[in-house]
C-alpha cells in the first residue's frame, strides 16, 4: 500500500491516497497486526458485491424483467422458523446483517437456477463450497490446499461472470486479501472462527470517528492524523 501511495497510483487499488501513520513506526508490519474476519470480509463484503453484481447482471441480460423474477422465486420460498426469507425479495440489500445474508446464502443457488446461464449458478455453488470450508474448526496442510483452490475456483468464475461491473477492474481490497493472504493468515493464526472484530471496532472508534466528530470537516484526514498522533504521543509517554 505504502507503495501505491508514493507511486501516487492509489486509485487503481482502491485506496484512499492519505498517509498511513503506522507506516512510520518501526517493527511493525500494521497488515499483519489486523488479520480479517469472515463477516465483515464474506458475509458483508464479499458476498454483498457478489449480490449486488448479479442485480446488474441479469438487469444488464433482460432488463427489470429477470430481476424481478428473481425476487418472485425468493418471495415463493415456503417459510420456515430456520429460515428468514424477505417478502419483497432482494429489491432493497443496503440494511441486510451479516445472519440475513447468512440466510440468502441457504437459498440463492436455488433462486438463480437456470434463471440466467450455467455459469451463474456454479458461481453460488462455489461461493458455498468455499463458505463452508471457511468454517472448519480445524485444517491440516491438506485443507489448506483444498481451501485454496476453493476460493480460486469461486474467485475466477466471480471476476468472468461480473467483470463489466467492476469501476476499479476488481482492485478490491478485500478480494485480494481474501484470495492471496487469508491461507497464510490461517497458517499463523488458527482458523478464521477464533478471530475477533472487538478490537479493530474499538480502534476505529478512536481513530476514525471520535477524531472525525473533533475536526471542523475541512481537510478532516490532517486533523484526524493530528488528534491519533496526539493521543499515541500521549500513551507511549505513559
Amino acid at each position: 500500500m505504502l507503495q501505491y501511495y508514493n507511486n501516487g497510483t492509489t486509485e487503481k487499488a482502491s485506496l484512499e491516497p492519505v498517509f498511513n501513520y503506522y507506516w512510520n513506526i518501526p517493527n511493525i508490519n500494521v497488515y499483519v497486526a489486523t488479520v480479517p474476519d469472515r463477516m465483515h470480509h464474506l458475509d458483508l463484503g464479499l458476498y454483498r458485491y457478489q449480490i449486488e453484481f448479479t442485480k446488474k447482471l441479469l438487469f444488464e441480460a433482460e432488463g427489470r424483467s429477470l430481476v424481478d423474477k428473481m425476487n418472485w422465486r425468493i418471495i415463493l420460498i415456503p417459510r420456515h422458523s430456520e429460515l428468514k426469507i424477505f417478502s419483497g425479495g432482494l429489491q432493497s440489500i443496503a440494511l441486510l446483517t451479516a445472519d440475513n445474508y447468512r440466510n440468502i446464502m441457504k437459498v440463492m443457488i436455488f433462486v438463480v437456477d437456470d434463471l440466467l446461464n450455467k455459469d451463474l449458478s456454479e458461481g453460488y455453488v462455489k461461493w458455498n463450497e468455499m463458505y463452508l470450508l471457511s468454517r472448519q474448526e480445524t485444517f491440516k496442510e491438506s485443507d489448506l490446499k483444498n481451501f485454496q483452490e476453493a476460493i480460486e475456483k469461486w474467485a475466477n468464475l466471480f471476476i468472468k461472470l461480473f467483470g463489466q461491473f467492476s469501476n476499479s477492474d476488481f482492485k478490491l481490497p478485500k478480494l485480494h486479501s481474501w484470495v492471496h493472504h487469508i491461507v497464510d493468515t490461517i497458517r499463523e493464526f488458527g482458523v478464521i472462527n477464533g478471530y475477533t472484530t472487538e478490537t479493530y471496532e474499538a480502534l476505529h472508534k478512536t481513530s476514525v470517528k471520535i477524531p472525525y466528530r473533533l475536526s471542523n470537516k475541512k481537510d478532516v484526514e490532517e486533523q484526524m492524523m493530528k488528534t491519533v498522533n496526539i493521543n499515541i504521543n500521549y500513551h507511549v509517554k505513559l
